[in-house]
């Protein structure tokens, strides 16, 4: 089984994406394919420290990790990362 990318592999994308996105350059649909992108990849992200955080509130509480592990000693899933809505903002108007 190839190995997960790393959190800081993810968030090294995430800037990136985000500052391709600041720079105002790309057109309507490619900005909105890498926002696409940089969503998922926040979603991924979210459910990677919402894993680590668990791990941490256990060991805090003086439990093992080894209810983390699977029967092969492998780290369980990570959560699937949560839709994220939008809310709506002032900017979201229609302007014609």
């Amino acid at each position: 089984m190839a190995d997960a990318p790393k959190f800081e592999d993810g968030l090294a994308d995430l800037e990136k994406l985000v500052a391709e996105l600041e720079t105002g350059e790309l057109g309507l649909d490619e900005a909105l394919k890498r926002f696409e992108k940089g969503v998922k990849i926040a979603g991924q992200l979210q459910g990677a420290l919402e894993a680590s955080n668990r791990k941490v509130e256990k060991l805090a509480a003086g439990g093992s990790l080894e209810s983390f592990d699977d029967e092969d000693g492998e780290a369980e899933p990570e959560a699937k990362p949560k839709k994220v809505a939008k809310k709506k903002t002032d900017q979201d108007t229609t302007l014609f």
